[in-house]
């Protein structure tokens, strides 16, 4: 009995400075901050079973995250030219068939 106490309490102690020490360097100010931000921005978890944050059950109430596209606009222009020159891209209407396809004759075959 004695054994099993001895080893669930080391087990608690080593459990408990391992999650201190996680926490190293980080001051009650930037926790506060951190949990501040979390609450403005809906990056919490909301309760019950959904499994998911509260912007992603509510996302009208939250301000939507900005994307950063890794592309330059450049790159974009680039592509919309090369797009074009070739046909790859859809046809007006409800087609639903590229320009390649509706008018071979206007663009190059590859």
């Amino acid at each position: 009995m004695k054994t099993n106490f001895a080893t669930t309490a080391l087990i608690l102690a080593s459990a408990l400075i391992a999650g201190t020490s996680a926490f190293a360097g980080v001051t009650r100010e930037q926790v506060t901050a951190e949990l501040a931000s979390a609450a403005r921005n809906g990056d919490i978890m909301a309760s019950g079973e959904s499994g998911l944050k509260l912007n992603e059950l509510y996302p009208n109430r939250y301000p939507a995250k900005q994307v950063q596209s890794g592309v330059t606009r450049e790159q974009v222009k680039a592509e919309l030219a090369e797009a074009a020159r070739t046909g790859d891209f859809m046809a007006s209407g409800e087609i639903g068939i590229e320009c390649k396809e509706l008018h071979p004759n206007m663009h190059p075959a590859m």
